[in-house]
């Protein structure tokens, strides 16, 4: 099974799926630790993205996985509403007991650190290090 992304239309999706993907990432900027909108000006609203994606997945027997974008249970039925086949979690599941991550206390208040895939943590940790151009 070949997985590939992230992207937001069609097209992509399409190209993807004619050039041996069988699954497809979708989402560019939802994450709730994603700063890809902020930083770079590109991203896509995350319904409308998988309205887009499922169809054109669903057309050539492919399927999509939502990424990003859910912050309550009714997001991830919207997903699945919209044609996502899967629904990937984050942020929803980052802070319960049994995830992993520190646990650091702040004011009173336990968080655990948890950090997005484009982030330093995750290359230096993933990827051998933070490509140059950032």
């Amino acid at each position: 099974t070949i997985m590939a992304g992230n992207v937001v239309t069609g097209e992509m999706v399409e190209e993807l799926i004619l050039s041996g993907a069988d699954i497809i990432k979708v989402g560019i900027g939802p994450g709730s630790v994603c700063t890809t909108r902020k930083k770079t000006g590109v991203g896509y609203p995350q319904l409308s993205a998988v309205l887009e994606c499922a169809d054109a997945a669903h057309g050539l027997n492919g399927h999509i996985i939502s990424d990003g974008g859910c912050s309550c249970p009714g997001d991830v039925a919207k997903a699945f509403g919209a044609g996502a086949d899967f629904v990937m979690l984050g942020g929803m599941l980052a802070g319960h007991t049994e995830s992993g991550g520190e646990l650091i206390e702040r004011g009173g208040k336990k968080y655990k650190l948890f950090y997005g895939m484009s982030s330093d943590v995750a290359m230096k940790k993933y990827a051998g290090g933070v490509a140059e151009y950032r």
